[in-house]
């Protein structure tokens, strides 16, 4: 039994964001949740057994989101970068950040996890590549800067 094109498509959309209630729909990749805690080893004269660990910053990477482009998603990140745009040239002190909610789904559209992320900003928007000449899928990725979802 063949799948339908919408159902292909929904087995590759697992993950979903929305960031303030803004949704910008199902995603087929991220790349980039995860942290790392830095530990800090201290050299102390006179110990010779062991080095103290000291926690450091914790440092949270970019996100990235990929999915072939559709007609409602791409106008949903448009219209929120739109607004994150009008919102940083107009702040003196850049706009305040969001909160954005990653949800991961299994192939049965169950949720599996979810990250909440903190005072996350777009970096950077890459839209297809236009290519009359070739058959690819208009891909279109989204770049998210946060301070962490721990």
């Amino acid at each position: 039994m063949a799948l339908s094109v919408n159902a292909m498509l929904a087995l590759t959309l697992r993950f979903h964001v929305s960031v303030d209630g803004v949704d910008l729909g199902g995603w087929a990749r991220c790349k980039g949740l995860s942290v790392k805690f830095n530990p800090r080893k201290v050299k102390e004269g006179g110990n010779y057994l062991y080095q103290p660990v000291l926690p450091d910053h914790i440092d949270y990477p970019e996100i990235t989101l990929e999915r072939a482009m559709d007609k409602a998603g791409a106008a949903a990140v448009q219209s929120w970068l739109r607004n994150r745009a009008q919102a940083w040239v107009q702040s003196m002190l850049g706009a305040p950040g969001g909160t954005a909610k990653i949800t991961l789904f299994d192939a049965h559209a169950q949720e599996v996890a979810s990250w909440h992320l903190r005072n996350v900003y777009p970096s950077a928007w890459k839209g297809p590549d236009l290519d009359a000449l070739t058959l690819g899928v208009a891909m279109e990725s989204l770049t998210l800067v946060h301070e962490g979802f721990l």
